[in-house]
């Protein structure tokens, strides 16, 4: 029986939908549609699409930018470009995968087609309130979530905090559910090259991700100043662009640390990027409970990326599985006030060297390999 996997998804940054595509080209599964229609953070409104056969590109599509369009009008384009190619295609679709409730309608329409045998929501997030700024569209998110979750054939979730929050916030048990299963984020173990202490930026203290306040990065810029005092030769290291970039670069220049911070922007290429990090002496995740209304619910890719790549970490108790990091000697959970100490502490010789073996070890179980092959596809 032929596998024919499609893929529809929202998105700024790469996502494990991108890792999920990579496996089944790499499985040679017979045909691998991947759609994409770029998120409302990302500076353009395409929609492009990658269609594989055999793991080899086969087409390859794209849209116009609409980002001068009315929104409403960009979820329809949307639509009509999705239901375009899946339909230009030809090809009966054994499970479509969508990575968010509106993608998941799209992809429930064609299972009332014919044109899709099973849908799988893999959600990526569950922001119980103020998701968006606008009461409507927080109405409309959880409205079209709610129909995915109750619809979808499989429901995948990336944190087991997702269906504890749903049964909270929107009475939705989990007996609900057609299927349910946790798939979390994961690595390519095998093509990370690491570093050991010996080799690594001894003073380096990196962060990657999305410049948003509520990733709590200006917090470390402010420390700056007292953090060279204990560590003459301290560097951060900021990898990763968006809206609150230029708040960040204006506070080190107004506190005068700018010239120990390194800001790389957004590293495209993987490899390049994990390369970035596993150099690095250790790294942080500095989120903001006040300000993070995504987080606490979902499984913060960066966390795995930093683990994976053997560095340490310094991360505030906002994601679900900081304790099993602390737990595990892969981290340490900031206590603000100790800040100095605690990085003091994961930069010293012994204990970094003991942390990145450990690191190594716990990445082992949340490798991509050993996630996608219990998925059954």
């Amino acid at each position: 029986m032929a596998k024919n996997i499609l893929i529809v998804a929202h998105k700024f940054l790469t996502q494990p939908d991108d890792d999920l595509v990579i496996y089944l080209n790499r499985e040679k599964f017979d045909n691998v549609m991947h759609i994409i229609h770029d998120f409302s953070d990302a500076p353009t409104r395409t929609s492009s699409c990658r269609w594989y056969k055999l793991g080899v590109l086969y087409q390859e599509y794209s849209s116009r930018d609409y980002s001068k369009f009315p929104e409403f009008f960009l979820y329809v384009k949307e639509f009509i470009f999705t239901a375009y190619w899946v339909i230009k295609s030809k090809t009966s679709w054994t499970v479509s995968i969508s990575m968010d409730g509106l993608c998941n309608i799209f992809c429930l329409f064609f299972r009332l087609l014919h044109k899709v045998d099973r849908t799988v929501y893999w959600a990526v997030d569950f922001v119980p309130k103020s998701r968006f700024k606008s009461i409507f569209k927080n109405y409309f998110y959880h409205f079209v979530n709610k129909i995915g979750y109750k619809n979808a054939d499989e429901m995948w979730d990336l944190s087991p905090r997702m269906a504890q929050a749903r049964e909270a916030y929107l009475g939705i048990h989990e007996s609900e559910y057609k299927s349910h299963k946790v798939v979390p984020y994961g690595v390519w173990a095998e093509r990370i090259t690491r570093f050991n202490y010996g080799d690594c930026e001894k003073y380096t203290l990196v962060f990657m991700g999305h410049l948003l306040e509520k990733q709590g990065v200006q917090y470390v810029i402010s420390m700056i100043s007292k953090l060279r005092n204990a560590i003459p030769n301290f560097n951060f290291k900021i990898i990763g662009d968006g809206s609150y970039k230029q708040e960040l670069v204006n506070l080190a220049k107004k506190l005068n640390v700018f010239e120990y911070c390194t800001f790389t922007g957004k590293i495209e290429n993987d490899v390049d990027l994990e390369n970035e990090i596993a150099k690095s002496c250790v790294a942080i995740a500095p989120y903001i409970r006040e300000l993070d209304t995504w987080t606490y619910y979902a499984d913060p890719g960066k966390l795995k990326k930093y683990i994976a790549c053997g560095v340490p970490v310094l991360v505030t108790d906002v994601p679900w599985n900081a304790q099993i990091i602390s737990e595990r000697r892969c981290g340490v959970i900031i206590n603000y006030k100790d800040f100095v100490k605690e990085l003091l502490f994961l930069m010293s010789a012994a204990i970094n060297s003991d942390y990145r073996n450990n690191c190594v070890e716990f990445s082992k179980s949340f490798d991509y390999n050993t996630i996608f092959a219990e998925l059954n596809l």
